[in-house]
């Protein structure tokens, strides 16, 4: 087990050095003390393994580094799959719906899912953003809307339907 007294210690001693230098890495505001939380657990879960810390504050830093390039690394992932597969999806989640590739330009598919979302209500998109632009459960969600979980997935799957009919009618267009 790690012990307690040094860690704290060291963490009242870079704390701030450590949201200074997230911030630094071009970490969203929002984010910063959600990564400095994360790199001190990992740095706890580490302590008793490391031996010897020489260079506490490099260690730590290392350790952000890390985690803002594996959450950075994740997201760019979740963004790129949402917008080249997004509208794929939709258009396929209905029997008759055109296959995948007849809107081929990823910009234009882009454009079609933007002006599509704006169709839907203010709620409902805001829904579906945290659910699929923020991989966010409908239970974290409901919290936010004040809905239920099961209201959540309800809206989810109404919403998929309006913007697969929006994009069908976009595609018709192009």
């Amino acid at each position: 087990m790690p012990d307690l007294k040094e860690f704290t210690s060291v963490v009242a001693e870079h704390h701030a050095s450590l949201r200074y230098f997230i911030q630094g890495l071009g970490v969203s505001p929002a984010w910063v003390d959600d990564m400095a939380q994360d790199t001190f657990l990992v740095a706890y879960r580490k302590w008793g393994d490391a031996g010897r810390v020489e260079n506490p504050g490099a260690w730590l830093r290392t350790i952000a580094r890390n985690l803002v390039q594996n959450e950075t690394a994740k997201l760019n992932r979740r963004q790129r799959l949402l917008d080249e597969n997004l509208t794929t999806l939709l258009l396929n989640a209905e029997p008759g719906g055109p296959e995948a590739g007849e809107i081929s330009d990823l910009s234009t598919r882009r454009e079609a899912l933007r002006e599509c979302l704006k169709v839907l209500s203010e709620r409902a998109r805001g829904v579906v953003e945290q659910h699929y632009y923020h991989d966010r459960k409908s239970e974290e969600i409901g919290r936010e809307f004040a809905m239920k979980p099961a209201a959540v997935r309800k809206m989810l799957f109404h919403a998929r339907q309006a913007l697969a009919g929006c994009l069908r009618t976009k595609v018709k267009e192009a």
